[in-house]
């Protein structure tokens, strides 16, 4: 009963930031606690209707099954990363950035296979194997931490985006933000940019009958390898598409998510745009486009543009860094709090 009061309070609590401002993460951190809480509490509940040689044999039993459900859980997302990191690749070729997903599948599924080998070990060397799962436990406590926030962030970033596509149906903005993603052959609109582009006119025409003439704010600077800024060739886009060049303002200075808001806010405060805007984006990089648009004080909402499925989980990969550099100082004092038992029995270890 404890445990389900503890999660219904995370739950509350979620329910309350989301109403507040969906746009950060917390309310995802708490959702996925929440839950975490109550799929714990039906452990226990199937535990006690099952087990009746007292509450040392029950709680073992519940440690046992929590840790099988994970390993496996574990190892199954480490293979599927893995699989998806070679469709990635055959797809869109090997470069670095298309190696995360694959990379973090191997870590994951190593992981997995090495607890599967100390509990293997230990019916032939107890000790030898206690000393592998010792170290085992100790590196999970911190992975444990990020998983977690992985998890968390997976999760809300579904929501968000549900939401923000139910909002964007809805849409009374004064400014649509189309944030930039590259350039085909230093000057052409590729796949997914164009994407963006065509969620942006979406937005642009289910909001104008509500009364408003929205501004779409092109963002995005000029790469050193490109004959035009991002913001240009866009704007050349949504012309070819229909769109009235008096409704299109560019933001070209842009290198980034964080400087495509800030600047585009400098856009908006000049044009005096003082209703809700809309951010577009993929669809992996929506939550953390509504992330950065909170931290630039720009009101409304973010939204994503479909991408292609085998795609999102390297993405995912690449959006979860991102969070955790943008919150680089929390996150590195967690971890080394965490890392604790790693640091002191690595130490004993070697020095004695």
């Amino acid at each position: 009963m404890g445990v389900l009061i503890v999660a219904a309070v995370l739950l509350i609590a979620s329910a309350v930031l989301a109403w507040q401002d969906p746009r950060r993460l917390s309310p995802g951190i708490l959702l996925t606690a929440g839950l975490s809480g109550v799929m714990f509490a039906a452990v226990i509940a199937a535990v006690d209707r099952g087990v009746d040689d007292g509450s040392v044999l029950e709680m073992a039993v519940v440690i046992l099954a929590f840790g099988l459900v994970a390993l496996l859980a574990i190892l199954i997302l480490g293979v599927s990363l893995i699989a998806n990191g070679v469709t990635l690749l055959r797809r869109e070729g090997c470069r670095p950035a298309n190696l995360l997903s694959a990379l973090v599948g191997a870590l994951l599924s190593g992981y997995a296979l090495t607890v599967l080998l100390g509990i293997i070990v230990g019916w032939f060397d107890v000790s030898t194997s206690n000393a592998l799962l010792r170290f085992l436990l100790a590196v999970g406590i911190p992975a444990g931490y990020l998983g977690f926030v992985f998890a968390s962030l997976l999760l809300w970033s579904w929501l968000y985006g549900r939401w923000s596509r139910w909002r964007a149906r809805r849409a009374k903005v004064g400014a649509i933000i189309v944030l930039g993603a590259g350039l085909l052959d230093r000057s052409r609109v590729g796949p997914l940019l164009a994407s963006r582009l065509d969620r942006g006119r979406e937005i642009y025409d289910l909001a104008r009958p509500s009364g408003l003439d929205p501004l779409i704010i092109c963002s995005g600077g000029r790469g050193g390898d490109e004959r035009l800024s991002e913001a240009a060739a866009m704007a050349e886009y949504l012309v070819s598409k229909g769109v009235d060049r008096d409704a299109i303002a560019l933001e070209d200075r842009s290198t980034d998510t964080a400087e495509n808001l800030r600047y585009s806010r400098r856009v908006l405060d000049e044009r005096g745009v003082t209703e809700p805007v809309a951010v577009v984006t993929s669809g992996y990089h929506a939550f953390r486009g509504a992330m950065l648009m909170r931290s630039a004080g720009i009101d409304g909402f973010s939204t994503g543009a479909h991408t292609a499925r085998y795609f999102v989980p390297n993405a995912q990969v690449r959006e979860f860094l991102a969070v955790l550099r943008d919150h680089r100082w929390i996150n590195s004092i967690v971890l080394v709090l965490l890392s604790v038992p790693l640091i002191s029995g690595t130490a004993v270890a070697l020095f004695g």
